[in-house]
C-alpha cells in the first residue's frame, strides 16, 4: 500500500491503534471488537470482545444494538449432553467486579441476525453495548474471515508485567 502523503499514513496508523487497543469506559475496559465476516448468502454473523470490570461493584451487560441487522441479541452457546445449543441471553450478562467476561465463539457472544448487508472482511462496523451502570457504549471493530478471527482472549486486557 502506497500513501501519497504523511497525513494519510498518520490516519492509517491511528486507525490501526484505535482498533487494536482496548476501549476504556468508566470502570470497564473493552477488548478489541471483531465481527465474523460473511460469505454470499449468509444472513447472520457474530461479534466478539472481552469486557474487564476494574471497578469494585459488578455491572450488567443488559443488551446490545446495531444498525447492521434486523435483530441483534446477546447469545450463549453451550454443549449439553454432546449437543450444541445456542440461546438468547434474556437476563443479560453479569460482569463481576475485578473480573473479565469473554464474548467469544463457543460461549457468550453478540448475534446479528437478518443482516441488512454483508459484513465484508477488513471493513469496520459498530455495535452499542448497553450496561446497567456504565450506560451505552458504542464500539467499532473489523470484520475478519473466520480463519483470521483471533479468539478473544482476556489476556490482552491484563498487564503483562
Amino acid at each position: 500500500m502506497i500513501f501519497s502523503n504523511r497525513r494519510h499514513l498518520g490516519a492509517f496508523f491511528a486507525l490501526i491503534i484505535l482498533l487494536g487497543n482496548p476501549v476504556l469506559a468508566g470502570d470497564l475496559m473493552l477488548g478489541p471488537l471483531q465481527f465474523r465476516a460473511t460469505v454470499e448468502g449468509l444472513l447472520s454473523s457474530g461479534a466478539y470482545l472481552s469486557i474487564k470490570n476494574n471497578g469494585e461493584v459488578a455491572d450488567h451487560l443488559l443488551d446490545v444494538t446495531s444498525d447492521l441487522a434486523h435483530k441483534t441479541e446477546l447469545h450463549e452457546m453451550k454443549i449439553s449432553n454432546g449437543v450444541m445449543k445456542m440461546r438468547q441471553v434474556i437476563d443479560g450478562i453479569e460482569i463481576p467486579a475485578g473480573e473479565t467476561v469473554d464474548l467469544k465463539p463457543g460461549g457468550y457472544h453478540v448475534m446479528l441476525m437478518s443482516l441488512k448487508a454483508p459484513l465484508y472482511a477488513n471493513n469496520i462496523f459498530e455495535i452499542t453495548l448497553i450496561f446497567e451502570s456504565a450506560g451505552n457504549i458504542t464500539v467499532k471493530g473489523m470484520a475478519k474471515r473466520p480463519a483470521d478471527l483471533a479468539i478473544v482472549d482476556s489476556a490482552i486486557l491484563h498487564n503483562t508485567e
